[in-house]
């Protein structure tokens, strides 16, 4: 098992970092986004953070979100690749991404999870979300809507 290691990146994804991002998101997700449309997604967002895994030079998983409200960050993507899944890769990157956000002052994260996305829910349960609503969106999907607080309130 070769070493995995980490990359943070700040700000909307450009040049390379957008490269990387755009060809994971595809392999876990098989959403044909373009790297046009995955720009589109962070414009007009504040303090916007990606972090990156890579096992030797090719990224193998990432975690991408953004402040949606003062205090408040949105974890909005991630996902590790199939090949290296139950490596503890998605664990770490979720702790970086804490961390990040603990050191840049927010208060509150949140996420939307697919209700059958069974893994996801899992890990963020086990680090400290809860589970605060639910909706159907415009494809038919139940989505889970969990919170978590970095400081008390």
């Amino acid at each position: 098992m070769t070493a995995i290691k980490y990359q943070c990146h700040e700000g909307i994804p450009s040049g390379q970092i957008l490269q990387w991002l755009r060809d994971i998101n595809q392999q876990i997700f098989q959403f044909n986004e373009t790297s046009e449309h995955l720009t589109s997604c962070f414009q007009n967002k504040q303090k916007i953070v990606i972090h990156l895994a890579f096992q030797q030079t090719q990224p193998v998983g990432f975690k991408a979100g953004f402040e949606t409200e003062p205090w408040c960050f949105e974890s909005w993507r991630g996902g590790v690749l199939p090949s290296v899944r139950r490596q503890g890769i998605a664990q770490e990157l979720m702790q970086r991404q804490h961390q990040w956000c603990m050191q840049n002052n927010f208060r509150c994260m949140k996420t939307v999870t697919n209700s059958d996305n069974t893994p996801m829910l899992m890990l963020n349960l086990k680090n400290g979300f809860e589970i605060v609503g639910s909706f159907v969106n415009r494809r038919k999907k139940l989505k889970i809507l969990q919170e978590k607080w970095l400081l008390q309130q």
